[in-house]
């Protein structure tokens, strides 16, 4: 009878775990904003290129309150327009002249200012 429950504990803890684990799986952000992408970026792409490296429109995909570490240095007067793309972990700026096409590119830093005990779980176990 020990075995019995024994195995009944054991049965049900792993097929909770993978349920959850599977929940978080599903739930997961499916952008790819991150360095490997920006790496893949590459001066006079369109921005429909830049979306299609990225995963996403430009836009802010974060989960949580973050800070974006930006060092002011966007401004400047032949760039008719910038667009950043936001996640938990980077943001992507890209610059775009009157064409369209991309001219500069950049990495900012991303401090989260608050995290979630989901956002947590995904972190522990790389599900980002």
């Amino acid at each position: 009878m020990k075995k019995r429950r024994l195995l009944w504990f054991v049965a049900t803890s792993v097929l909770l775990f993978g349920a959850g684990y599977a929940a978080l799986w599903l739930t997961a952000p499916r952008h790819r904003i991150n360095a490997l992408s920006f790496e893949q970026i590459r001066e006079w792409m369109t921005e429909k290129e830049v979306e299609g490296i990225l995963g996403v429109p430009a836009g802010d995909y974060t989960t949580a309150p973050v800070m974006v570490l930006d060092d002011g240095t966007a401004s400047t007067i032949w760039i008719s327009r910038v667009k950043r793309w936001t996640s938990n972990d980077t943001a992507i700026d890209v610059f775009f002249d009157d064409l369209g096409l991309v001219t500069r590119k950049r990495l900012l830093d991303v401090i989260p200012l608050e995290e979630s005990i989901w956002q947590k779980l995904r972190r522990w176990l790389r599900i980002n």
